[in-house]
């Protein structure tokens, strides 16, 4: 498969041709990229980057890369989509100087501190928010485009219809994925890796947990497999939208986005090159692909990599899972009609659903599990033996004797190397830029030749945004050379048009290629091949090194030190927070129990998830309480005014716990109970950026949760400029790096509080897909069953649903029951106690410990049966 060039002459397009995002996990890849027509790609440079597992780029061969891409139209995303460690931060804008001043295109971000600084440190530098931020709102868009992101990588999770929402009501540019692998989590809410193989996906290092196999157990009765189609029932297809792409195309997003930077160059060329190939085709041409093309070009990505494909969330498609099996396995090849073993290999009749030859790679899906296996030889149904044979034949297919032992008939057969297919992408030369060249020749005039790359629409518009702004800037687009030579007239030979011509086209050692060209010329005239050939080149490498020279900037060598101010409630962000924190504070007056954020007292919370356990945390001596909003008006009922009462009289601050994901539709239909909520003087606790978003339009203290991985002080600082009083630091900071948030906080005199979970059992992801819709439909599971999801090793998850979505929390519990004596000198406010599994009575006991642990005194838990504890990554990190 070759890329085509793009027809930017095209002047009238049927629509804005959405960009073609493909992943660089190393040198290879990026050519692979530019080689499928890519507009753009994204890498990362050494561990701070969501692919640690890929060989991805140093410091120093960065700006290599970003001249490569650059001198074939490409342009580089830097991908630093991690949250970040307080110690961390300086070296992260050392990566960023470094890739500024190599002409970096764009950032990647997750973290919303890096991303504040880095908005205040250039200005000029374009920051994309990571789809790690989980933005799935309209109001998660605006957060962060307050903080200056020009570009919003949205949710898997999204349909087209809620994409097209927040597109014509953002004002930034929208992002989508339309290839690849899946995250079973919501993006940025896993902790599956980190919490049982101490490796953070939120970071970049995920082991993949979601791809091993499981089983279920519901109230203690093991679960047939055939119930959930297979072993792996959280693993994931591939995303694959080309057959859709079109619906896509017409949301209006500015770029689709193809994940792989783990995967080989010739899948990225083949992947870049197939939705390029499509959204020309939609765009440029105003043609709707059919679906045999389609289908056809989907086909050929199976060659390349496949573990089922999926529709995905943005096309409707729910069931995203692939319970058959995890790994790649390639594009059905048919089923195994007959078999005939002798001893030296094994031949597997079967009738070809996909052309093969000799040397091809297969795996066979046996009884026991998934095998591979090289074709060795061809056999025609005549005894013939071929190289190769096409689709629709029956064959005997000659495999080692070995795996030939194993394989039965009506096993299926699957085909994972298309050596053809592959030589093919290897063999795809690289894109090149179309220019127009004009040739100057007249007599007694130096030779002359003038080159001129045509801007895209994303050119034209920051030409037109900075000509705006009054900027004066060179155009990088135009480049002339005159030669020494002079024009003479012809003696002998005359040169003639058609030799200008052919020198002029001849631009196969550049990143160009000739899509007109014009010649001015007198007639009779004499110019050396040479000095032809010499002039154009010259001209060429002029607008080359203009074009590599657009990006480049100086150096800006930034200290964090002198951007602790960010940290400050000052300016006009700090005192709309100030007026919000006042408010709080005011409602301790009132009875609330909101503590005053000078006081270092340390205080303990809890999580429950309903009111006989809220009335047993308030009892107990909680602090403060977390019970979801949905129960605000059940407690604001004349019927619940002894209970409101009794949570008065324990000076216990009530706080309403919004759910962890709020789409559009959800955060529309929770605003009037919102409005009560603040009516009625009391918080809410965030889970997600719309949520916050919303909280901070509406004028309502919250708390930050820690579903939004607050990692370093920066960040923490970003939620209390927006109205949070309390933020809840991520659970996958170790002791020490509590502290150095905490104190770089006191450092910048900020008063808000900060949170860290000592007890319960911790969230490890959530998703959109409904994973036990099956047994449901086959009332195998009601709402009071016990679901527990049990890896190979025996561990027991425990799964929830709620609505349609899934929750599946650790195996083990998390107590610092023991060490809590010490967490006020590590400069935390508030101990968290997630209750929201256990039984009212469990919470009386475990919140009246803990309190016991606070004061002073020498207390024990009494170890439920059948539980594993742990300390979590208190001692250890991610």
């Amino acid at each position: 498969m070759s890329a085509k060039i793009p027809d930017i002459y095209a002047k009238n397009l049927i629509c804005t041709p959405p960009e073609i995002l493909s992943p660089a996990g190393d040198h290879e890849a990026l050519l692979g990229a530019i080689k499928g027509g890519a507009d753009a790609v994204y890498l990362g440079v050494g561990e701070f980057n969501a692919r640690q597992g890929a060989k991805n780029f140093t410091i120093d061969d960065l700006e290599a890369a970003v001249d490569l891409a650059h001198s074939h139209g490409v342009r580089v995303y830097l991908a630093l989509n991690i949250p970040l460690k307080q110690k961390e931060l300086q070296h992260a804008l050392d990566i960023v100087d470094r890739a500024y001043a190599a002409g970096i295109d764009a950032v990647i971000l997750q973290d919303l501190g890096l991303l504040r600084l880095l908005n205040e440190i250039y200005p000029d530098l374009s920051l994309h928010a990571s789809t790690q931020m989980t933005i799935h709102s309209k109001e998660g868009v605006d957060f962060v485009a307050g903080l200056g992101a020009k570009r919003v990588i949205v949710s898997r999770e999204l349909t087209t219809a809620e994409v097209k929402d927040i597109v014509d009501n953002s004002g930034v540019d929208i992002e989508v994925f339309v290839h690849g692998a899946l995250c079973y989590s919501y993006s940025g809410k896993c902790l599956f890796s980190s919490f049982l193989h101490d490796r953070s996906a939120n970071r970049g290092a995920c082991a993949q947990p979601c791809r091993r196999r499981y089983r279920f157990l519901v109230n203690d009765r093991e679960i047939d497999e055939k119930y959930v189609a297979g072993s792996y029932p959280i693993s994931c297809a591939e995303l694959s939208t080309l057959t859709g792409i079109e619906d896509i195309i017409k949301t209006g997003v500015v770029s689709l986005k193809i994940e792989g930077r783990m995967k080989k160059p010739e899948y990225v060329t083949a992947s870049a090159a197939a939705y390029k190939t499509a959204v020309e085709k939609i765009c440029t041409r105003g043609e709707k692909p059919t679906r045999a093309e389609l289908e056809a070009g989907e086909a050929e990505l199976a060659k390349l990599f496949y573990r089922g494909f999926t529709r995905g969330f943005i096309l409707g498609e729910k069931g995203v899972s692939h319970p058959k099996y995890s790994s790649n396995y390639g594009a059905f090849l048919g089923k195994v009609l007959d078999i005939s073993r002798s001893k030296g290999s094994t031949k597997l009749t079967v009738r070809l659903e996909e052309n093969i030859q000799v040397k091809d790679g297969i795996s066979i899906f046996t009884r026991e599990r998934m095998l591979g296996s090289a074709v060795t030889g061809i056999v025609t149904i005549s005894g013939e033996h071929v190289k190769s044979a096409k689709k629709g034949e029956k064959v005997g297919l000659e495999i080692s004797s070995k795996t030939g032992r194993a394989v039965q008939r009506g096993d299926e057969l699957y085909l994972t190397t298309d050596t053809q297919l592959l030589d093919t992408l290897q063999k795809t030369k690289l894109k090149t830029i179309p220019v127009s060249l004009r040739a100057n020749a007249r007599k007694g005039e130096k030779f002359a030749v003038e080159i001129r790359k045509e801007i895209d629409k994303r050119e034209e518009k920051e030409k037109r945004e900075e000509k705006e702004k009054g900027s004066k800037t060179e155009d990088t687009s135009y480049a002339e050379f005159a030669d020494d030579y002079i024009v003479q007239r012809a003696e002998k030979a005359p040169t003639t048009e058609e030799q200008i011509r052919k020198a002029m086209e001849s631009l196969g050692d550049t990143p160009f290629e000739a899509a007109s060209v014009e010649i001015e010329a007198d007639e009779n005239i004499f110019i050396p091949v040479g000095v032809l050939k010499n002039t154009r080149r010259k001209a060429a490498d002029l607008l080359l090194e203009k074009i590599l020279k657009t990006n480049k900037k100086e150096q800006k060598c930034p200290d964090l030190e002198g951007f602790n101010h960010l940290c400050s409630l000052e300016g006009d962000a700090g005192s709309k927070n100030e007026a919000a924190r006042i408010s709080a504070v005011g409602m301790k007056k009132e009875g609330r129990g909101l503590r005053d954020t000078a006081s270092k007292k340390l205080l303990l919370s809890v999580e429950v998830q309903n009111i006989p356990s809220l009335l047993q945390a308030a009892s107990a001596g909680a602090d403060i309480a977390y019970i979801p909003i949905s129960f605000f008006e059940v407690l604001m009922s004349p019927n619940s005014a002894d209970r409101l009462e009794d949570l008065k009289a324990e000076k216990t601050e009530l706080v309403f716990r919004i759910p962890r994901i709020t789409h559009d539709r959800e955060l529309g239909g929770l605003k009037p109970l919102l409005e009560k909520v603040r009516d009625a003087g009391f918080t809410v606790a965030c889970s997600n950026l719309g949520a916050s978003q919303l909280a901070k339009k509406l004028s309502i203290p919250f708390v930050a949760q820690k579903d939004l991985n607050i990692f370093n002080a920066f960040t923490a600082s970003t939620f209390y400029q927006a109205g949070a009083y309390r933020v809840t630091l991520s659970s996958e900071l170790n002791l020490s790096e509590i502290k150095n948030v905490c104190e770089t906080l006191q450092a910048c005199e900020v008063s808000g509080q900060t949170e860290v979970l000592v007890y319960g059992r911790e969230l490890m992801l959530i998703t959109e897909n409904d994973l036990l819709k099956p047994l449901v439909d086959r009332k195998m599971i009601r709402k009071e069953s016990e679901v527990l999801l049990v890896d190979q090793s025996g561990s027991e998850f425990p799964v929830q649903r709620l609505g349609t979505r899934t929750l599946i929390y650790n195996s083990k519990v998390l107590d610092m029951l023991k060490y809590v004596k010490n967490m006020k000198g590590y400069g935390v406010d508030v101990l968290r106690l997630d209750l929201s599994l256990n039984t009212p009575t469990e919470v009386k006991e475990i919140t009246k410990v803990y309190k016991q642990a606070i004061a002073g005194e020498e207390v024990k838990l009494k170890p439920a049966r059948g539980i594993e504890y742990t300390t979590g990554h208190y001692f250890k990190g991610v």
